[in-house]
């Protein structure tokens, strides 16, 4: 009997918020069709295939949700194999894939921020969680500070995205894509964006390990901005969006953890 055998690789690209996507192949072996990945990213990639199979079976369920580490080579993600090795065959599939670990609940967040500036220093919230200028439906903070204000990390964590070449803003989302923006991964999975840098304002590069406290990068007023501020966002990353995270900053000589309110302005006295 003639063996039919037919493979189709579909890469889904469309879900993608930062980095390069994961290396995804395979190796056969005695009829064993074994998937692999590499990650060269220094965050997690999450996938999840969607198989079409014609006497075969995939050795994981359909719908897994498969976290590939940072910096990893040849993760082993199943096995594909013959049903009746003597009827004709056949194997489509295709993925989507996302940046970070898209398993994590946002209900588990529970850790506490510093305030992203110097001590000594205060700064407003002009706009805040759900504001109405840019902020519907998403937990961000704009802090409003001169150009070239200290920016130091609110928590530890791996740089994991870098963009500091532009200089143009205009308060249009048309300038979104001059965004000037420092994207830290934190030990829980979860990212904080530090966005409207100034051009080549960052003090780390991706892959640098950053420690809470350090001073990473100067404010500026670069893509989608009205004036100089600091819009800082802390998020987990599903297939499909950004989920923005509610955080607790340290107040009053870091005794007091709080979510920042817009109008108010905060004290770094720590």
């Amino acid at each position: 009997m003639r063996i039919l055998f037919l493979i189709l690789i579909v890469l889904n690209t469309g879900l993608v918020s930062m980095a390069q996507a994961p290396r995804v192949y395979r190796e056969v072996v005695d009829d064993v069709h074994s998937i692999f990945a590499d990650n060269e990213a220094y965050s997690p990639a999450s996938l999840q295939f969607s198989f079409s199979l014609n006497n075969m079976a995939f050795s994981e369920k359909e719908d897994k949700v498969f976290v590939v580490p940072p910096r990893s080579k040849k993760i082993k993600l199943g096995e594909i194999r013959r049903i009746n090795p003597t009827n004709a065959y056949s194997l489509n599939y295709k993925f989507k894939y996302n940046t970070g670990d898209v398993t994590i609940n946002s209900k588990d967040h529970s850790a506490l921020y510093d305030l992203p500036f110097a001590k000594g220093r205060s700064y407003k919230i002009y706009q805040g969680y759900d504001g109405r200028l840019s902020h519907q439906n998403e937990k961000s903070l704009d802090f409003t500070m001169p150009e070239g204000t200290e920016i130091f990390a609110a928590r530890e964590g791996v740089v994991v995205k870098l963009i500091e070449s532009n200089s143009e803003s205009c308060p249009s989302k048309d300038c979104i894509k001059y965004n000037n923006e420092l994207i830290i991964m934190h030990p829980d999975g979860t990212f904080a964006a530090y966005v409207h840098l100034k051009q080549n304002g960052a003090l780390f590069n991706v892959g640098d390990s950053v420690k809470q406290g350090d001073l990473i990068a100067y404010s500026g007023n670069t893509g989608w901005s009205t004036g100089p501020h600091l819009h800082f966002t802390c998020y987990i990353q599903t297939f499909d969006v950004r989920e923005t995270l509610p955080t607790k900053f340290r107040i009053n000589k870091g005794e007091q953890a709080v979510l920042l309110l817009e109008g108010s302005t905060y004290l770094r006295d720590y």
